[in-house]
């Protein structure tokens, strides 16, 4: 009789799962930049068919090819055939997700920054400008295919919030609004498309607005809006309304403060300041946008701020906060007006 015990069944904890996801994440890299998921559109191949066409190794690839079938990415319906699932269309660059173009610029451009968590936790710092050696929007001026696919990014996040924000505010009693930081013009178009007595102005970096423009005059607005492109640390347009949508939780409070003065500079003596962003309410359980709010800090400095932080940060730049406008949306409509 054999006295051979059974096994200790092994422990195991939802953590691994998240341990081993930057394996994930390279894995989906690597196949959107081969573009798998565009060759296998065109109906079942082989691994070595695939790998002659993408110029990978053979073997190599049929590794990742079974790695990503076990995520459900691709099946193998027989040895060594491989066609595209359901999920695995997600990872054309054509597809409305657009979780191709996701990750590889996440993978590209922040990388190593998140790879510098901890000396941002020990430091108070941001890991951009210790990663690359000048702050994040910096980076992005000398890299242009990194800012335009930035740029789109954002303009995916504020087409679909847009609406909202349009449907929960009164922008029609406003001669000329003024979007600091508008990129492709998103949120105007739709402000203007909803108020047809009211012009607009976008501000942004010169190479941004150049989309801008011609979105515009895609859209029949380009003769009700201006697009202007500048510093916001140095000046800002004049507008009876100024809006800055996600823009002042970039920074710290230093910087927000100079961006914030500016605008105080330009806004009309009865203007409105709306701020577009997240509402912290430290007594609740932490949302999903905590990890955001960490994002901000780890890139730029930037963070999340209560509805106090911000009062306090709008009066020390000549502002008074009147109201909290919710949206429906993850943003807020802060409201103030000059003191």
């Amino acid at each position: 009789m054999s006295d051979t015990k059974p096994l200790a069944q092994e422990s195991y904890s939802p953590l691994e799962d998240i341990v081993t996801g930057y394996i994930k994440t390279q894995m989906l890299y690597v196949a959107a930049k081969l573009g798998i998921a565009e060759h296998l559109s065109e109906g079942p191949k082989s691994s070595e068919a695939l790998a002659k066409a993408v110029g990978a190794h053979p073997q190599a690839l049929y590794r990742l090819l079974r790695a990503l079938e076990n995520l459900g990415l691709f099946s193998e319906p027989e040895p060594g055939i491989f066609v595209l699932t359901p999920l695995g269309t997600d990872l054309k660059k054509d597809s409305p997700s657009r979780v191709c173009t996701q990750v590889i610029f996440n993978v590209e451009l922040f990388w190593r920054i998140w790879g510098e968590l901890a000396y941002s936790v020990t430091t108070g710092r941001p890991a951009t400008e210790h990663v690359y050696g000048v702050p994040f929007f910096d980076h992005l001026k000398q890299h242009t295919e990194q800012a335009s696919i930035f740029n789109e990014d954002m303009t995916r996040f504020i087409t679909t919030m847009a609406p909202a924000v349009v449907a929960a505010y009164d922008f029609g009693r406003f001669n000329i609004i003024v979007d600091i930081g508008g990129g492709h013009g998103t949120l105007m178009a739709t402000i203007l498309q909803a108020n047809h007595h009211t012009r607009g102005v976008i501000f942004d970096l010169p190479v941004t607005v150049e989309g801008a423009q011609k979105r515009m005059s895609e859209l029949g607005l380009g003769n009700r809006c201006r697009c202007v492109g500048g510093d916001f640390f140095a000046e800002v347009p004049v507008g009876d309304a100024i809006i800055l949508s996600a823009i002042i939780s970039d920074w710290d409070d230093e910087k927000s403060v100079r961006i914030l003065t500016n605008c105080r500079r330009s806004i009309a003596p009865d203007g409105r300041l709306l701020l577009l962003e997240r509402l912290l309410i430290p007594d609740e359980p932490a949302p999903p946008t905590a990890i955001l709010d960490l994002a901000m800090f780890v890139m730029g400095g930037g963070t999340g701020r209560t509805e106090r932080e911000y009062r306090s940060l709008l009066a020390k730049s000549g502002f008074e906060l009147l109201r909290v406008v919710q949206t429906g949306t993850q943003r807020s409509i802060f409201e103030a007006e000059p003191m």
